[in-house]
Parts: C-alpha cells; structure tokens; sequence
C-alpha cells in the first residue's frame, strides 16, 4: 500500500479501536480508566490533490508543500465492521505530513486523531508504522485521549494498537 494509504488508514483505525470497548483489555498506565485497544483498518478510497488541482491516481512526482491527501478507511474489530474514518493530511516542508482524522464509530460517537510521518524520497509505499495522538470525540469519547500504533499488514491495511483514557 502506498504511503497516504497507510498514513491515512493508521490514525482513522487507531481511533475506531476506542469506540469497541467491550473487547478492550487493561493496558499499564497511571489513569485507571485507560484501556489498551486493537483493531484493524482497511483502505476505501484515496485521492491526492496538488496546489493546481487534483491528480488522477498515485502521484508520478514529488509531492510539495501545500499538498494534500484525503481519505476513508472502513473500521474493523474482531472482522466485524465498527465504523470509518475521514482523514485530511498535508504536506509540509522537508517530505513532512501532517494527518487530522475523524473516527466515526457505529452509535458510539466519533473520535480525533493526529499523526505526522516524513514522505518517502521515492514516495511509492508508505511507512511500516507511525505513532500518533488522540485528542477528543464527541458522544461517549467526549474527554478520549492517548496514543496510537499504526503497523502496515500485508495485503495494505493496518492494525492499529491505541491506549486510551479520559471516555466520556
């Protein structure tokens, strides 16, 4: 899968992860309401867009500052749908690319993640894993926050490995 695509798959599943709390398993921390959380994340659609306008497919060229990439991803725990994802991510200086994405979670409410990771030189496959932060929701993920893992499957999905604290 291509960098955007594990980039944008990994906050939107990390997120996802919070809103399934039945399967949660306590994680070590401080806060004893935080909850370790794992689940997986599959690409849906994709689409790139330059400071001239959009590009059709994956990019042939460098991507330059002001750039962005938009995604959605379906949200998956236990190989049962949980919910999607909506994710907006920008290119920076130096390759850098800074991610927001909303997890949308099936009646639970939604969720917000952030994460930055370098573009690749070559730009023809995204990072093995990146790490990001959860910072709100809305419904019962009113007060979330936390960390993530986004580790690249094959096959081009994700699984993502969150701990969370501070529900609703």
């Amino acid at each position: 899968m291509n960098v955007l695509t594990r980039v944008a798959l990994g906050a939107v599943t990390v997120i996802a992860v919070a809103g399934v709390a039945a399967s949660a398993t306590a994680a070590p921390s401080s806060s004893p309401l935080a909850r370790r959380l794992t689940f997986t994340l599959q690409p849906e659609d994709l689409q790139f867009f330059s400071n001239t306008g959009p590009i059709t497919g994956f990019p042939t060229s460098p991507l330059v500052p002001g750039d962005r990439i938009v995604g959605q991803d379906l949200i998956l725990q236990d190989g049962q749908r949980a919910g999607h994802d909506d994710e907006v991510c920008t290119v920076a200086f130096t390759r850098d690319v800074l991610c927001q994405d909303i997890v949308i979670l099936n009646g639970q409410g939604d969720v917000q993640a952030s994460w930055a990771f370098r573009w690749p030189a070559t730009g023809g496959h995204g990072p093995a894993g990146f790490t990001g932060v959860i910072d709100g929701g809305t419904g019962r993920f009113r007060a979330a926050h936390g960390s993530f893992r986004a580790t690249a499957l094959p096959g081009g999905g994700l699984r993502v490995v969150a701990v969370i604290s501070g529900n609703g």
